[in-house]
Formats: C-alpha cells, sequence, structure tokens
C-alpha cells in the first residue's frame, strides 16, 4: 500500500460509509435489537473534548455490537432547547429574551440553533461515529413538542403534575425557577459575622450569621435540643437587633459546634429555613424580589432597591454603625448556585409546575434496583440523590425559549384549562383556543407564559427514541430500550428524571443498563467544559493534526465512570498503533503475494502457527468478555499487549525466515502465511471499534478482493469467533512450549547486546539451559528458533533454571 495519509483516507472512508448507508437500522432483520438512547448534546456552545471523551466509548460499544451480531439501533439528537441554549443565543446576537417579543426571539434561536446542527454533526461524522443519521431528532422540533405537550397534559390528568405558588428555588441572573438538580454546592468566601440579639432579661445572645442582610426577614430562633447552653431558652421569645421579637425552637438541623450555636430562620436564606417555616408554622417576610433587589418595606431603609451583594454591604455598614457586630471571621463555606450560571440561588415564592417525586422515593429505588449499572459503584449517586431528595421536581422555568406548557387560565375564575391533543404542539400565548370555562362558564382564557424546563423533554428521550422514528424501525423499538450511557454529573438530572418519566409513563425502568462515563480533565483538575472552557483543545484542531483514529484512542485509557487527564501522549500512542498496524499490514501482505485461495485447516498448520491463531481468537473472546459490561479500556489493553508483544515482536519475527527463504509451495511457508492472513484479520477487526478508518483502510486495501464473501466493510463483518473447544485444545497443546521459545529467544537477544553483537550476528552453535524442557519439545520450532536466534546447532540441556550460551561464527 501507498503511504497512508489520514487527511485523505479519513474523509474518504467516512463518505463511504454514508454512500453505502453502512450503520442503518434494519427494521427487516432478525438480528437482536442493542438499541442505545444517546445523550443528545446540549446546544449551548462549541463542543470541547468532554464530548469526545465520553461520545467515543459509546461509539466503541455501538461498534462492537454491531459486529457481535446486533442489529445496532444508534440514534443521535440535539437538545436545543431552554435555558442554556437562550443563553447562547443571546450572548451570540447581544440581545435579550425579555426585551422582545417572543416569537421574533424563538425565530432568531431557531436560526443560530441551525448552524449549530451543522456544527455538532460535522464534528461527530469527523470522528468516524457509525450513527444512523436518519434517526436525527431535535428537540425544538414539531414532532419533539408535540409528544413533550401531550406528556405533560397525561401527567396533570393522572394527578403526577401541579401548580402552586410556593417559595421555589430561583435564580435571580437567570430570571427563572429551577430544579433541586440544577443547585451545585460552591466553595465561596463570606464572613461570620456575631450580631447580638437579646433575651427577656436583656441578656446578650451571640449569632454567627454569613447572611446579616435578611435579619429583617428573621421569624425564628433555632438551638440544637441537646445544645445545653441554650435550653432555657426554647419556647421563650429573644428580640432581633432591629427589635422584631421572635420565638426560639429547637431541631437537631442545629449545629451545636458550628458558628455560636444558635441560628436565624429567615425566609428565606436557604432550603432548611423553608424546612423550619413548614415545621413550626412560621410566618413568611418576604424581603427580595424575582430581580435579586430588596422591596420597598423590606424593613430596612439601608437596603431599599439594593441587590444582595449591595445590600450585604450596606447591613453590615449600618451594623458596624450601630456598634452590633462583636466579631468578624473569614470563612470559606458551600453555597447552593445554579450550575448553569453559578449565581447563588435564593429562595422566592412564584406561581410553577411540579412533578411529584417526593412521594414515590421507594418506587423509584425499585426501579434502580432493577437496571444494571456500570460500574455498580455509580447506583448509589443515584440512590443517595433520591434518598434525600427535599423537593419535588420544578419542571417550569420563566423563560422564552422553549416548549411552552400547554395551559389556559379563566380570566374570572383562575381555574386551569386544557386543549385538545390533537390541537398540540401549540404556544398558549399566541394560540387561542375557544373554550368556556367549565368552572364559571367565564369566555376569555389566558396562556401560560412559562415554559417547561429542557430536561422534561429530554427525560423522555426513550419515549422519543420510540415513537418518533416508527416509519424507519416498524416500531422494533420499544422500552426499556437496552443502553443509557452518559456521564456521572447528570446521574442526578438525566438519570432520574428518565426513570420518573419512564415510571409515570410505563411503570418500567427504561433502559436494562446504564454506563456511566467519566470526565477528561485538565492537568489542574478541572473539567474540559463549555463553562470552564477547552483552552486550545478545539476538537476540530486535534482531529486536524493527530487523526481522528488517534484521538479517539486517547479517549479510551479511563476506566469507565473514573475522570482521567487530557494526555498528549495517549495521543501518541494511538498515532503509533496506527503506523505500526499499518506498517505490519505492509509486511503480511508482502508475505501473501503468492498466497492464493486461502482456507484454514488447523491440522495444516505448525504449532506455532496453530497457536497464533488460536490465541487471536482467544484474545478476541477476552476482549468481548469485557466488552459486553461496556469496559473499552480493559478491551483496549488485551489488544495492545497481544498485538505489539505477541504478534509484531515476537511472531512476526519468528516466520521471517519461512517467509523469505521457503519456495510458495513449501508447506512450511503455507502454514505461516494462512496464520498471516486470518490472524490480521482478527487484528484488524477487534482494532476496527477503536480505530475504525485505518482498519477500514487496510481492509479494503486487501481483504475486499480475497476474502471469500468479503463484507462490503470491515465494520459489517463479524466479532472473531471460533469454537472454544478448539482454541483451549490448540492452546494447552502449545501455550506453554512457546512463551519459553519466546523467552529463549529474548535471552539471546538479551546476550548478543551485551556481548555488543548484531542481532543479526551468526551464532554457530546456542546451548539452552531449561528445567523442564527437551530436545523433542522444540524440534517443531527447530526451524523459526534457527532463523530467529542466527543459530546454526542448537541443543537443550537440563538446567536449574533457563540460560543460554552462545558461540559465535568466526
Amino acid at each position: 500500500m501507498a503511504k497512508y495519509d489520514f487527511k485523505v483516507s479519513e474523509k474518504k472512508w467516512q463518505d463511504f460509509w454514508r454512500d453505502n448507508h453502512t450503520y442503518q437500522f434494519d427494521p427487516d432483520s432478525n438480528k437482536p435489537i442493542f438499541s442505545i438512547d444517546t445523550p443528545p448534546p446540549t446546544v449551548s456552545g462549541k463542543l470541547h473534548l468532554g464530548h469526545v471523551f465520553s461520545y467515543t466509548q459509546t461509539e466503541i460499544i455501538a461498534r462492537y455490537k454491531r459486529m457481535a451480531g446486533n442489529n445496532v439501533y444508534y440514534p443521535f439528537g440535539m437538545d436545543d432547547n431552554g435555558l442554556p441554549t437562550e443563553k447562547l443565543v443571546e450572548q451570540e446576537l447581544g440581545i435579550k429574551g425579555s426585551e422582545m417579543d417572543r416569537e421574533d426571539f424563538i425565530s432568531k434561536c431557531l436560526a443560530v440553533v441551525g448552524e449549530y446542527h451543522k456544527k455538532y454533526r460535522d464534528l461527530w461524522q469527523s470522528l468516524g461515529f457509525s450513527v444512523d443519521w436518519k434517526l436525527e431528532y431535535s428537540t425544538i422540533s414539531p414532532s419533539v413538542r408535540k409528544l413533550t405537550q401531550e406528556n405533560f397534559i397525561d401527567l396533570y390528568q393522572r394527578g403526577y403534575i401541579y401548580r402552586k405558588k410556593s417559595p421555589s428555588l430561583w435564580c435571580w441572573n437567570c430570571q427563572t425557577s429551577v430544579a433541586q438538580a440544577e443547585v451545585e454546592d460552591t466553595p465561596k468566601e463570606s464572613v461570620f459575622y456575631d450580631i447580638p440579639f437579646k433575651d427577656a432579661q436583656n441578656n446578650q445572645l451571640i449569632v454567627a450569621t454569613t447572611r446579616p442582610e435578611l435579619l429583617p426577614a428573621c421569624v425564628g430562633m433555632i438551638v440544637n435540643p441537646q445544645d445545653k447552653r441554650y435550653a432555657h431558652l426554647i419556647g421563650k421569645e429573644v428580640t432581633t437587633p432591629l427589635g422584631h421579637k421572635v420565638k426560639v425552637y429547637a431541631d437537631d438541623k442545629a449545629k451545636i459546634d458550628k458558628g455560636t450555636g444558635i441560628v436565624m430562620c429567615c425566609t428565606y436564606g436557604d432550603e432548611t429555613d423553608l424546612e423550619w417555616k413548614n415545621k413550626f408554622n412560621l410566618e413568611e417576610k418576604i424581603i427580595i424580589d424575582k430581580h435579586g433587589r430588596f422591596i420597598a418595606d423590606c424593613g430596612l431603609e439601608a437596603l431599599v432597591g439594593k441587590t444582595i451583594t449591595e445590600g450585604r454591604k450596606s447591613c453590615v455598614a449600618w451594623l458596624r454603625e450601630k456598634k452590633l457586630i462583636s466579631k468578624e471571621v473569614p470563612i470559606t463555606h458551600d453555597v447552593g448556585c445554579h450550575e448553569r450560571c453559578g449565581t447563588p440561588i435564593e429562595i422566592v415564592n412564584t406561581d410553577q409546575w411540579f412533578v411529584k417525586v417526593l412521594e414515590f422515593k421507594k418506587e423509584l429505588l425499585t426501579l434502580g434496583n432493577k437496571i444494571k449499572w456500570h460500574p455498580q459503584s455509580m447506583k448509589q449517586r443515584y440512590n443517595s440523590w433520591v434518598e434525600n431528595l427535599k423537593w419535588d421536581w420544578c419542571i417550569s422555568r420563566d423563560r422564552f425559549y422553549g416548549i411552552p406548557i400547554p395551559v389556559y387560565y379563566c380570566q374570572e375564575c383562575g381555574e386551569i384549562i386544557l386543549p385538545e391533543k390533537q390541537q398540540l404542539p401549540l404556544d398558549p400565548l399566541t394560540f387561542k383556543i375557544d373554550k368556556v370555562c367549565p368552572k364559571c362558564n367565564a369566555l376569555g382564557l389566558k396562556g401560560e407564559n412559562l415554559v417547561l424546563d429542557t430536561w422534561f423533554t429530554s427525560g423522555n428521550s426513550p419515549e422519543l427514541n420510540v415513537k418518533l422514528n416508527q416509519p424507519l424501525t416498524k416500531g422494533k423499538i420499544t422500552i426499556p430500550m437496552s443502553l443509557r450511557p452518559q456521564a456521572h454529573d447528570i446521574i442526578r438530572t438525566w438519570t432520574f428524571y428518565t426513570i420518573v418519566l419512564a415510571y409515570f409513563k410505563y411503570q418500567s425502568i427504561p433502559w436494562q443498563d446504564i454506563a456511566i462515563s467519566g470526565h477528561i480533565l485538565l492537568r489542574k483538575g478541572e473539567k474540559i467544559s463549555k463553562r470552564t472552557g477547552g483552552g486550545q483543545l478545539r476538537p476540530e484542531d486535534q482531529i486536524s493534526l493527530h487523526s481522528a483514529d488517534a484521538i479517539r484512542y486517547a479517549m479510551c485509557g479511563a476506566s469507565l465512570g473514573l475522570d482521567a487527564y487530557y494526555d498528549d501522549n495517549e495521543i501518541e500512542n494511538g498515532k503509533k498503533l496506527i503506523n505500526k498496524l499499518f506498517n505490519a499490514s505492509n509486511f503480511c501482505f508482502m508475505a501473501l503475494q503468492d498466497y492464493h485461495n486461502p482456507s484454514l485447516k488447523y491440522e495444516e498448520l505448525l504449532p506455532i502457527d496453530s497457536w497464533l491463531l488460536a490465541k487471536s481468537f482467544d484474545i478476541a473472546n477476552k476482549m468481548s468478555t469485557y466488552l459486553e459490561k461496556y469496559d473499552y479500556s480493559h478491551s483496549k489493553a488485551i489488544f495492545e499487549n497481544f498485538f505489539w508483544s505477541i504478534f509484531c515482536d515476537n511472531y512476526l519475527e519468528i516466520i521471517k525466515k519461512r517467509i523469505y527463504n521457503l519456495e510458495s509451495n513449501d508447506p512450511k511457508k503455507r502454514s505461516a502465511q494462512t496464520a498471516l492472513f486470518y490472524s490480521l484479520l482478527n487484528i484488524l477487526k477487534i482494532a476496527s471499534p477503536f480505530i475504525p478508518h485505518i482498519t477500514e483502510d487496510i481492509y479494503q486495501s486487501y481483504y475486499i478482493n480475497t476474502l471469500p464473501s468479503a463484507p462490503l466493510s470491515i465494520h459489517l463483518s463479524s466479532w472473531p469467533s471460533e469454537d472454544s473447544k478448539n482454541i483451549t485444545m490448540s492452546l494447552e497443546k502449545t501455550d506453554s512450549v512457546v512463551s519459553e521459545i519466546i523467552n529463549i529467544i529474548n535471552l539471546v537477544r538479551t546476550q548478543k547486546s551485551h556481548d555488543g553483537m548484531s542481532l543479526a550476528k551468526e551464532v554457530s552453535n546456542l546451548q539452552i539451559f531449561h528445567p523442564a524442557l527437551k530436545m523433542a519439545d522444540i524440534t517443531p520450532y527447530l526451524f523459526d528458533l534457527q532463523g530467529t536466534t542466527k543459530a546454526e546447532n542448537i541443543n537443550i540441556a537440563i538446567g536449574k533454571e533457563i540460560s543460554v550460551a552462545l558461540k559465535y561464527k568466526a
């Protein structure tokens, strides 16, 4: 073959696979279906190597499953609605959805989304992903909007969804409610301010707080019932620095060793405040609005109209002026922040929509136990999340670009009115329905302005896969699907929400298996993401520089579920493998020039050739065992050892004398050629999920014309398989002896190097000392052993340990 040029070849084979529909799902096939609930990437910025890391791992499994005899359903989606995409559009176009007509803003979002679809698809295709692109879906498409709105109506009518005006987690920066799963604990620098309260006897009670600006919203004081310092205060009133009287309550969540042990309960500083407010039936004082500013009647003139940060500074200044701060202690503590923008979350009273989850914890844990988790340890993350849920799932968002909640309200009595399902999809702000209020018979309905959380849509992804592509699948895709691959950071969101919706809709698990990937990290330990950035490590640039196959190979070193550092050495290892595979194949094809009518008959092979072939099938079996568990990294390691050590370093060197020195009709040469023909084919197959382009290139250059009934692509061929009995029998006969032959060869190489001789230096006599081997054991390998060691005569004698003595030719 000519020199391998990945820039030409990779594009060539990507076009070949596309034009020949190589990876198209076949609804008429009788093969078992393996369906993948592929994560639809969020359209919120440029793709980065973090995406390449996790998606490549899934892609390897898809390729393996196809070769293992499955009819693979491998779709792709784009999660292109909701807050992340909205923020991207606002940033790119320099506009604000809040300052525009909603329809006009949505049209601009759709235009930007279209451009990103192409960028995303181009990247995946440049990596050689074996996706069936006919199955692609978009979460903002009319069909997905319709299905999502139908699901909303269905769950609402069945009592799983409700609307309530209540304290909700709120991001004032994004101007929307958020779900509990979207809140990340983030370390923040702060200060504990010691502020004096007073009891009925005018004694000072020092309260340490990081949020002095919430003093006007203080509605109670909480102490631990075991804290003897404050036991006498429980049930009594104390006075705040603002002169308000509040009662003292006991609760275990007040930590004796945190601050001064006595805690302000404010409405609302955090989720614990809300819990205490409900537990003790405290009054509600709301002093912060939806824009993160203090309202006019907040209770302290110095705060009015200020942001939370400004208000804190003003309150601290006011307290200092009044000499009401006795101590200030700098601390670092975790603050609940919106994962999308990093803004600390507040709790604000708003009208929102919720899915019931708190009352179904037991059922959701049971479903989690029915799914096979890979790795198994990741199930605990899911269990822990479910067990510690504090809120029902808030599915409404106060935004503009998303799937509208299909609800109308009577303007007279507020009754909730639903559209007919045949009217979907619709936007209730622009689509008018002709209905009379069933409660008060009034005319005139007002449409809901809230949109659905994008997780409510993507949480339906198994159902999207089942229903959207029915004309292409003939209804063959069912729930549960085979596999959900995803990263560990969205177990609490995408995993959880999909299980919730599958339970309500189907009383079933959504998939049989879930494979959890890690993240790829920069050297300082920060994950590469759209928010943190990937520096100069743009995937397009890395592919252009190193090749798609090298990048793919580098992404498979870490074990499933574990994070891994981005490592240039891994990419170099991938490039070396590609180059070595190309060169080894060239040697094999040279050796096979006079090899015709290939046929595999073990009885016609020399022991070492039979051993190599059996070894290649054994390696394929071992790799298969790991790949069936989605363990690509161990499978890759097994392949590397076989290809580099056994095949290249040893076997190819051992048979060179037979290839170069014997005539084409010599059975010994034919034996070596047969082993080369079939073992190289096996090597190409077992490497192909990891490095699909170079393996296709080598396969097409030779095997497509010489292999009987050759499949159109190596990726449509079967995973190497041989009767395990044949493999076991062959290896039992030869494995231990061949291992010793290789040891002897390596000892000769070492001795020649020690003696300052080249490996080609001829040896008149090679004396082998071995505790077990006899001359009869090595006789079947003698021709190859002489050729490799350049020894004219070989003798073997008993020795306590294996060693060699060389007598060089003059």
